[in-house]
């Protein structure tokens, strides 16, 4: 017991330590479980207990019934054959099939540029191999710098746009020297088709799908696959 001096009181009171009453124990809650329950038959236990498990199958099997077993399920898998990889592993025939297709499409572009520039110059190319100032090639190149560069010559064609004057002296002077012809002549290939690089790209890829397209239905075919 503890006790408390009040001076003012005058004398000594007792106090006592208050106790909670302890609280009522309550009987233990638990959820209701259902009553239904599934009961095997005895011949239903029977079968069961004898059912061999997955372990089982497998340590039961012979090597033989295994490989067979597994071959079996294999089989039943269809695997997709990327014939593409196929018949060009490293991809050398697809690029091999694009750059033939390439220089091929420029190489006839140039043939054919060629041939029109020189039948557009025909005419001015005979001049000049007659050329009035002597027919070796010094004399040649200064009549045609004569007549197509020169205002104040005698022989200077002033009938002739400028533009054609100048494209006329270059091409006629690749012509006599055996140089290059410039082959984005607007005068002589205004009736021939210049292509783009992406439309020579665009032929020399589809060049190049042809290619390997036939080589997989040739390997398909030499598979006894119809498609």
């Amino acid at each position: 017991m503890d006790i408390i001096f009040d001076p003012r009181a005058g004398q000594i009171s007792p106090i006592r330590t208050a106790r909670f009453a302890a609280p009522e124990k309550k009987a233990d809650q638990t959820p209701e479980q259902s009553q239904d329950r599934l009961e095997l038959s005895s011949k239903g236990r029977q079968a069961a207990a004898e059912a061999p498990g997955p372990d089982q199958i497998w340590v039961n099997m012979t090597r033989d019934e295994l490989m067979s077993m597994v071959r079996e399920q294999l089989g039943e898998q269809k695997l997709e054959v990327n014939w593409n990889a196929t018949v060009d592993p490293d991809g050398q025939i697809w690029c091999k099939s694009y750059f033939d297709s390439y220089i091929s499409q420029i190489t006839e572009f140039r043939d054919a540029a060629e041939g029109a520039i020189k039948d557009y110059y025909a005419g001015a190319f005979q001049e000049a191999l007659n050329s009035p100032l002597g027919r070796d090639l010094p004399s040649q190149l200064n009549f045609i710098a004569a007549k197509y560069q020169c205002s104040w010559s005698g022989y200077f064609d002033a009938g002739m746009p400028a533009g054609e004057r100048q494209w006329t002296y270059t091409q006629v002077r690749a012509m006599l020297t055996g140089s290059g012809l410039r082959l984005n002549d607007p005068y002589a290939l205004k009736d021939i088709h210049v292509p783009t690089v992406e439309e020579t790209s665009k032929i020399a890829r589809q060049a190049a799908n042809d290619k390997i397209n036939e080589l997989v239905r040739q390997a398909k075919e030499a598979s006894g696959i119809s498609n």
